[in-house]
């Protein structure tokens, strides 16, 4: 090779070693600023209690801080004296003429990463109050359905709620559901004789975080080896260099356990409730959330109070480029998935327990189809973005109004001390969603 050959080339290697090791340095060097600014903004685990639910459940008491928005800026998150998020005060007796919503729910409800007057509760406190009536709507967030049930018999019911609003994150949930009632679970539910008991289970050896690890999705539901490692390739190309920092959409819904063998039960992308046909462990996991929807109802019913479920997709239930990223990053085998199979088995309980389902999901992907907006927090973030919490207050209105003129009714009822109203359900009376 001629001289001048060799030295082209020794320069040519330079160059393209310099740049690697100049992109590789920045990306650490950013990763590490990434890192040091997270530790000195408040993120959502500041605003929880360090012990045990209270009377807000999971938030702590008297608190007011700006905390991150995962957007680069921060949002102001208060909480009031007993752990509501919200900046009015509550007391346990409700005002005469008052409707008190209790809204329960995870990071969903409690406004991940969303300012104070930002979340869909904010957004659905202020328009009943413009448009029907004197309404106070209390948020407590309770992480799960489970632990919402003992929330509600243990601290709930003692804010004399009208309405009991359950929100319920497609995934994450119905897993979380499953470790809640399993024999080595979280809790013990008793229902014999129409009364509700639910207990810690002194037991417990299975949580929401370990002793799932095990349960894989079968090899069924994935594809071919060659293009599942082919995506993982292309998403560790786009996470570990700067690209990602310039389209930081372009990236499948986070995966809390091993992306190259998924699990059954993981609490971010939940791709096990959406298989179908569904491995029997997933039917023993909607067999124990509608053990747990079926106790709330009796619960409320007994005591004059309308219970309400709302539904919170997956973020690739709403946006179809999302899902495309999920099947390739993951190798789903995508004709073993039904993206509305959740929906369908939920919604088909509650017709027949007489429970209003509200179900925003077609309409939030009608939303993004329509408007192009992306509703969803950046780098495949499971949570709603501002314009998330919008547009499900805007695709849920409609039933939303049914339940407060019913809501409006106990109220009635209620204050004038007479008899009790009956037919709380509101799927005779309004069709859903």
């Amino acid at each position: 090779m001629p001289f001048r050959t060799k030295e082209l080339w020794f320069v040519v290697t330079t160059v393209i070693l310099s740049f690697v090791v100049a992109t590789v340095l920045t990306e650490l060097a950013l990763r590490i600023m990434g890192k040091n600014q997270r530790r000195l903004v408040p993120d959502y685990g500041d605003i929880m209690r360090s012990q045990g639910l209270g009377p807000g459940g999971y938030l702590r008491e008297n608190l007011t801080i700006y905390v991150s928005n995962g957007l680069g800026g921060k949002v102001r998150w208060t909480n009031n004296s007993m752990g509501f998020r919200s900046d009015r005060e509550f007391s346990p007796q409700r005002p005469p003429g008052v409707l008190r919503i209790l809204s329960l729910g995870d990071s969903f409800t409690a406004g991940y990463r969303v300012g104070q007057e930002e979340t869909f509760s904010y957004l659905q406190e202020r328009w009943i109050n413009q448009n029907y009536g004197k309404a106070e709507l209390l948020v407590a967030e309770i992480e799960e359905p489970t632990t919402a049930l003992y929330y509600l018999v243990k601290f709930g019911i003692k804010m004399n709620p009208n309405v009991v609003l359950l929100g319920i994150t497609l995934g994450n949930d119905i897993a979380q559901s499953y470790v809640g009632l399993d024999p080595k679970g979280i809790y013990i539910l008793n229902m014999e004789h129409g009364k509700i008991q639910i207990e810690n289970n002194k037991n417990q050896k299975l949580g929401y975080t370990h002793g799932l690890e095990n349960y894989k999705l079968p090899p069924e539901y994935l594809d071919s080896c060659l293009p599942r490692l082919l995506g993982h390739v292309t998403m560790w190309w786009k996470w570990s260099c700067l690209w990602l920092r310039f389209f930081p959409q372009d990236k499948a819904i986070t995966s809390y356990s091993d992306r190259f063998s998924p699990n059954l039960f993981d609490i971010n992308n939940g791709f096990g409730v959406f298989t179908n046909p569904a491995p029997p462990l997933i039917d023993e996991a909607y067999h124990r959330l509608f053990r747990i929807l079926s106790a709330f109802q009796t619960f409320c019913q007994q005591r004059d109070i309308l219970f309400v479920i709302q539904l919170f997709p997956q973020r690739y239930q709403v946006q179809s480029d999302d899902w495309e990223r999920a099947v390739t990053q993951y190798g789903l085998r995508r004709t073993r998935f039904d993206l509305m199979a959740p929906n369908k088995r939920i919604q088909g309980f509650c017709q027949e327990h007489g429970i209003l389902c509200i179900d925003p999901t077609e309409a939030m992907a009608d939303y993004v189809a329509r408007t192009g907006k992306n509703l969803y927090l950046p780098l495949g973030d499971m949570h709603w973005s501002r314009e998330g919490h919008r547009a499900f207050f805007e695709c849920t209105r409609i039933v939303l109004a049914a339940v407060v003129q019913k809501g409006f009714d106990l109220v009635k009822v209620k204050d004038s001390g007479t008899d009790r109203l009956h037919g709380l359900s509101l799927i005779k009376d309004y069709p859903p969603n």
